[in-house]
């Protein structure tokens, strides 16, 4: 059967990022004893169902919250814990989600040494005033150093989080956090826009004239300016947002964008199995509390329709760079052919999409308008 990947979600953060609307909240010790040992019921439960069981795991993925704020002994506990409930794959990739100042050398040693494989830095951007603004907590030294002692644990395989289109940045700021990361050089670069979320600092203040943002314009050149260094330094552009090194790709993310199935553990997880999407409950308490009086956590789920479906592999296999077979492609928007559908016909024409080795791709010009363009297709 298919491998799939496993999501392992941490709750906690020292501080809460300004633009963050993810499912974290202020680090509490005791929370974290409970947290963790509910995590392990979940997973002990989990690898006995029916859609899990006699199946390999080619993925693991800490996300938060900042998992590397929990010592290395509950994390690398956590893992070893999985490797006994499920199989893993012998190459299979376990990737920590990692903020600046929340790693020394011990604790990066132990992570390696338990079989980590892979770390995903949020660096964001080089200039402090630019940190402080957005609520990070660390400084630019501080990711120096956390990159630094990386490499000096052991770890081949690092990614860096990149934003661009932040309050009060410039282009000169950008091509500065670009030559900064092709100097590291890691392994994968990720480059996001930033998103106002409703309801976050951020985007109050900006909604009361507070602060201001990159226009549309400035933002296009600093992607524009992302793919153009990251790839001339030698980097793959395989995915909308991200970049690796040959052999690098992350082969988490990948199973998202692959639409293969994954199963998330902890609080306000997403699984996609056998057809459902379902997901745990948000809150910690509430899902320790679950979890040790039902023994599971899910709050809500669906069966997705087949046209849901046919949607989302559409929707994932544009985002990467190598789109998608025509014969896929077709069958996904159900047309014989792709002079069926003028919304193709036209999208190709205007040079939207193209057509390159068999295969349909949003091209560069699309890249910029990504999201609006599958929306059309859709």
């Amino acid at each position: 059967m298919n491998s799939f990947g496993l999501y392992i979600h941490i709750p906690f953060c020292l501080s809460r990022c300004s633009y963050c609307d993810f499912n974290s909240y202020h680090v509490d010790p005791v929370q974290v004893e409970q947290y963790v040992e509910a995590l392990a019921l979940e997973i002990g439960r989990r690898a006995c169902s029916d859609a899990i069981r006699r199946r390999l795991v080619c993925s693991v993925f800490f996300g938060g919250g900042t998992p590397s704020i929990l010592q290395a002994s509950h994390l690398i506990g956590i893992l070893d814990q999985c490797r006994a409930a499920f199989t893993f794959e012998a190459d299979a990739e376990v990737t920590i989600e990692a903020n600046p100042g929340t790693v020394d050398l011990p604790k990066l040693r132990a992570l390696h040494a338990g079989g980590v494989t892979r770390l995903s830095v949020g660096v964001q951007a080089v200039q402090d005033r630019l940190l402080q603004r957005i609520g990070r907590a660390h400084t630019v030294r501080e990711a120096e150093q956390a990159f630094r002692l990386m490499r000096e644990a052991g770890f081949g395989n690092v990614n860096l989080d990149l934003m661009f289109g932040l309050p009060g940045q410039g282009m000169d700021d950008w091509s500065e956090t670009l030559d900064w990361a092709i100097d590291v050089s890691p392994e994968h670069l990720s480059a996001y826009g930033l998103t106002l979320e409703e309801g976050t600092p951020l985007y109050k203040a900006h909604r009361q004239g507070a602060i201001g943002l990159p226009d549309e314009a400035t933002e296009a050149e600093m992607y524009r300016m992302a793919v153009d260094r990251l790839c001339d330094a030698g980097f793959e552009h395989y995915e909308i947002s991200n970049f690796a090194r040959p052999g690098f790709r992350c082969r988490h993310n990948l199973v998202y964008w692959q639409h293969q199935e994954y199963l998330g553990l902890g609080a306000g997880a997403h699984s996609f199995l056998a057809g459902q999407r379902f997901f745990n409950e948000l809150l910690p308490a509430r899902y320790v509390s679950a979890i040790a009086e039902r023994g599971t956590a899910v709050a809500c789920g669906e069966k997705l329709s087949a046209e849901m479906l046919r949607s989302e592999r559409l929707m994932l296999g544009l985002r990467l760079r190598g789109g998608l077979s025509v014969r896929t492609f077709t069958d996904l928007l159900g047309i014989e052919e792709l002079a069926a559908s003028d919304r193709v016909t036209r999208l190709l024409d205007d040079g939207f999409l193209r057509l390159r080795g068999g295969r349909v791709q949003i091209s560069e010009r699309g890249l910029l308008v990504a999201n609006e363009l599958i929306v059309q297709l859709l």
